[in-house]
């Protein structure tokens, strides 16, 4: 199965598509399935959820969620197959949330510095269960190399996401695991039987980000 890991909607600040986009644009992409892993809320679950069913596609319910350690934010990290919202704190009691749930967690774009690399890699890196090595929005490719270098350095299983905020992503970045049930995917994890592939996103595609921000775009609307 090719699934996007790491995607968007504007249930995320600053991201411009609705939940029904993301999946049907998944689709269209040739994807078979994706995870939602809106930051710091799980509001867009449900609608992904409706919309996975319609377009025939595996959906993994997930949560990108800010990481501090005494106060001062050292990262992001991403929750997938999840039951409930988590909300930002330290690392262990977010890493623990997740465990309860009996959830997957994955760090995200570890090393991009020009957006939340993670900065306690090597105190956690035996909490992670994976690395994500391929994140199509990462500016340079060294980030995602460095990225892949820890990884097998570790021996930590690999992910890869567009990290999609907009339709134009979707699908640039996935993972690759011999399943045939999205259920499957976090067995695949746990014996490192999953690849990284897909491309950059073209940097421009961040602008899509700040425009968003500032309230240009539509926001969710929870009757449609």
């Amino acid at each position: 199965m090719k699934i996007d890991l790491h995607t968007h909607t504007y249930y995320s600040d600053d991201a411009s598509q609705s939940p029904e986009e993301l999946v049907k644009a998944a689709k269209t992409k040739g994807m078979q399935g994706i995870a939602i892993t809106d930051h710091n809320t799980t509001g867009a679950w449900k609608r992904v959820a409706k919309a996975g069913k319609k377009y025939e596609l595996g959906v993994i319910l997930g949560e990108e969620i800010k990481i501090f350690q005494n106060g001062a934010q050292i990262g992001e990290v991403i929750g997938l197959f999840l039951n409930d919202e988590i909300t930002p704190g330290e690392f262990p009691d977010v890493r623990d949330k997740i465990r309860e749930q009996g959830g997957i967690l994955v760090v995200a774009h570890p090393f991009d510095v020009l957006r939340n690399a993670f900065k306690r890699l090597e105190e956690f890196k035996k909490d992670f269960d994976a690395v994500e090595v391929l994140n199509s929005r990462a500016v340079f490719n060294r980030f995602n190399k460095k990225a892949l270098e820890f990884a097998r350095k570790n021996r930590i299983a690999m992910t890869g996401g567009s990290d999609a905020h907009c339709t134009f992503e979707v699908g640039n970045g996935y993972t690759i695991a011999d399943i045939s049930e999205i259920g499957d995917l976090g067995k695949a994890i746990e014996k490192r039987k999953t690849k990284a592939s897909g491309k950059k996103s073209n940097p421009l595609i961040h602008s899509v980000s700040t425009v968003a921000k500032l309230g240009f775009i539509g926001k969710p609307s929870d009757s449609a």
